[in-house]
């Protein structure tokens, strides 16, 4: 009896926990729709995050177009002294003055080359007068006759550099002509003369031997005598090379030089030539004191 009535009481007590605490259920549907829907906020928030990235980036494009606009754009400035907002300002020359090494070569190829029958003819005076600073220069100094240039000699042949020196033939003139130059144009002022001691300090032997010598053998009607001056004052290197015309390029009787540009190497110099045909060209003398290239080659 006792039994019976444990037993129903345990019956009883579990059916009423059962209905206490039913397992609950799967609502699949329900499920689907709260995902969607929080998957729709979430797009939502995406998008308006979007927005507002883009239009920050709109705002600095904006700052950054107008801080560039003020480093490339000028204001405009009031016109200087002697021009209006509507007349441009004037040209600046081109060509500055020559400087005075190349108003020297100048000058002393124009003497030379006037003081040569054959070539008097083609020198402009008045380029000649524009190597001065004025008129009164160029009268005083070039004269009638481009002596006073070349200290009163009358030369064939000039070694152009700080005190220029001038020959006739082979041999130098006792004199060295020391032109002096404006400052600011380069241009001719005054010219000195100063007693020279022969084959001393500025001179170069192989120049004067060789170009005076052909120049010597010309006046003399010597067609013999190239020969000998090449193989005494060129390299066998540059003879070997050049041939007829070793030293010269292509002029077999020049009646003047003029050596100008003076340039120093570690061993050895070279100058610029130019023959009484008009033609230029360097020249190189090696440490032997030779003339060992011309012509570029």
């Amino acid at each position: 009896m006792k039994e019976f009535h444990l037993e129903e009481e345990l019956a009883t007590a579990m059916r009423d926990r059962a209905v206490q605490h039913r397992p609950g259920t799967y609502d699949a549907v329900g499920l689907v729709r709260r995902v969607r829907r929080r998957r729709r906020r979430l797009q939502a928030g995406m998008a308006t995050g979007m927005v507002a990235a883009m239009g920050l980036a709109a705002g600095f494009a904006v700052q950054e177009g107008r801080e560039r606009g003020a480093v490339s754009v000028q204001p405009l400035t009031s016109p200087t002294v002697g021009t209006s907002a509507s007349t441009p300002p004037q040209p600046v020359p081109s060509k500055p003055p020559s400087g005075p090494a190349e108003t020297a070569g100048a000058l002393f190829l124009a003497a030379v080359r006037y003081q040569d029958p054959a070539t008097r003819d083609e020198v402009n005076l008045a380029e000649v007068a524009g190597l001065f600073a004025d008129e009164k220069a160029y009268r005083r100094i070039w004269g009638t006759d481009s002596r006073g240039v070349t200290c009163g000699a009358e030369v064939d042949g000039a070694l152009v550099q700080g005190g220029v020196l001038l020959y006739r033939g082979t041999e130098q003139v006792a004199r060295t002509a020391m032109p002096e130059f404006d400052a600011s144009s380069g241009k001719v002022t005054d010219l000195t003369c100063a007693a020279a001691q022969p084959g001393g300090k500025g001179s170069d032997p192989a120049v004067s031997g060789f170009y005076g010598g052909l120049v010597a053998a010309t006046k003399a009607g010597d067609s013999t005598a190239r020969a000998g001056l090449a193989e005494r004052f060129l390299s066998q290197g540059l003879r070997a090379a050049q041939k007829e015309t070793a030293g010269t390029c292509s002029s077999h009787t020049p009646t003047s030089w003029v050596a100008a540009n003076p340039a120093s190497g570690t061993l050895t110099h070279g100058w610029t030539i130019t023959l009484s045909d008009g033609f230029s060209f360097p020249v190189e003398i090696d440490e032997n004191g030779k003339i060992d290239k011309s012509c570029d080659g």
